[in-house]
């Protein structure tokens, strides 16, 4: 006759599908290159630069400058009306230092942005680390899909400045990637009527893994033993 008993007196599981799991998620890999400062040492400052008086800068710049090669940095700024002209970003000391100024009610922009390479559909986390500054402004992070001729915006996530010891200097974010070759762009923009600076160290991107593992758990004795469920009218053997 069938055994249909599941545990045995020493908990012992005797049919298959009883164990009990937990679900841990962790972000693991890295699928930008060159996201921290220190090592790209001033390449920043002889990457591709394009000057924009378009009227949506970041998309013109994808457009009309496009990150052709995975994996490398170009960067983009306004230059002139109806902005304030801006310099491109540049890295030095460690650090990817972006500028910027309004004059006459006029923003002006700044960012770089690297062509990824992805899965479609799985997720990923971006962290970026930002240095303290006492400046005013925000840099924007954002993710863009092509469409077309043209990108469209899928995610998006903001560092406001100053930030000081006391605030939080590593922001995160997550996003699904839409295509294999998602874009990612950070730029940096503020109503300062005088010229200022903020900096971030490092960028990185991460893809969400999940994990099932057997609940543990510990009897009176101190000893550990996996938590199992029962399903068919709580059977234990007499063994």
């Amino acid at each position: 006759m069938t055994d249909r008993k599941e545990i045995s007196s020493r908990g012992i599981a005797q049919q298959s599908g009883l164990d009990v799991f937990s679900s841990i998620t962790t972000y693991n890999g890295e699928y930008l290159n060159w996201g921290d400062a220190s090592a790209y040492i001033s390449q920043l400052g002889s990457d591709t630069d394009y000057a924009t008086t378009a009227a949506n800068p970041h998309t013109d710049a994808l457009i009309n400058s496009p990150a052709s090669d995975i994996g490398r940095w170009y960067r983009y700024h306004t230059s002139g009306a109806p902005y304030t002209s801006a310099s491109a970003p540049i890295s030095i000391g460690g650090l990817f230092l972006f500028s910027g100024q309004q004059t006459g009610g006029l923003q002006s922009y700044s960012g770089i942005y690297q062509k990824l390479s992805l899965i479609a559909g799985n997720e990923y986390q971006v962290e970026i680390k930002t240095a303290i500054s006492t400046s005013s402004g925000s840099i924007y992070v954002d993710i863009y899909r092509p469409n077309g001729d043209d990108f469209t915006q899928t995610s998006t996530n903001r560092i406001d400045y100053p930030v000081s010891n006391t605030s939080t200097n590593i922001i995160t974010s997550t996003f699904t990637a839409e295509t294999a070759n998602d874009i990612i762009q950070i730029y940096f923009t503020t109503t300062d009527t005088s010229s200022v600076n903020v900096a971030i160290s490092s960028i990185s991107i991460k893809e969400k893994q999940e994990y099932l593992v057997p609940v543990y758990a510990t009897d009176k004795w101190g000893n550990d033993h996996k938590v199992l469920r029962r399903n068919s009218g709580n059977i234990i053997s007499d063994d």
